[in-house]
């Protein structure tokens, strides 16, 4: 996307979050952090300091959750090149945009994840069958641990480096870093059978 059309999205998505809010579940100091982190974000954006704006939404979302922020949220990480995590941002955004039936949203989010789709570039673990037997195996990336369920599929992931971990009692760890880098591929990687302490 270019610059032009991420400054318009980000003047409309400004315009849309600052509508007033009807309701609040969130304590009202949470809800004033919430909007001066909001705030500066926004300028960090402004100034292309995607690192310094894109932890204060998430940490504005986190006091406040709102359709408007987590978009905006989406738009930052999408510039910072984090298109998985943009992407899941996008669909959130897409579902507040139609519970709260805002199109305008609605129609940011769905552009959005459209272009990012075929840019997304994919992880795929896939681990030997022995160490999938293995008694209390875990299998984690970057720190969150996968089960079987996820094994073999081709999850979309942030380009940058990832962290592969197979552990189980009595056998010696496996730890993998991969680095992700590209656009539309799916990256194998395969964790091998774990050798006995």
């Amino acid at each position: 996307m270019n610059r032009s059309s991420l400054v318009s999205h980000l003047i409309l998505v400004s315009a849309l979050v600052c509508v007033p809010r009807l309701a609040a579940a969130a304590p009202s100091d949470d809800i004033a952090l919430a909007e001066e982190l909001f705030r500066q974000a926004k300028q960090a954006m402004d100034e292309q300091r995607w690192e310094d704006a894109c932890p204060k939404l998430t940490e504005s979302y986190r006091l406040d959750p709102g359709g408007g922020t987590m978009l905006t949220l989406a738009l930052c990480h999408e510039s910072q090149g984090k298109t998985a995590a943009a992407w899941a941002e996008f669909s959130e955004a897409l579902s507040f945009a139609k519970r709260d039936n805002r199109p305008n949203r609605e129609a940011i989010a769905r552009e959005h994840m459209d272009a990012l789709k075929p840019r997304l570039v994919r992880l795929r673990l896939t681990v030997d069958v022995a160490t999938g037997r293995l008694k209390d195996v875990v299998i984690k990336r970057d720190g969150i641990e996968l089960k079987s369920a996820s094994w073999d599929v081709a999850a979309p992931v942030d380009p940058g480096e990832h962290v592969i971990e197979a552990t189980a009692p009595g056998y010696t760890p496996f730890v993998l870093t991969a680095k992700i880098a590209g656009e539309g591929e799916v990256i194998d990687v395969r964790v091998p059978p774990l050798e006995p302490v």
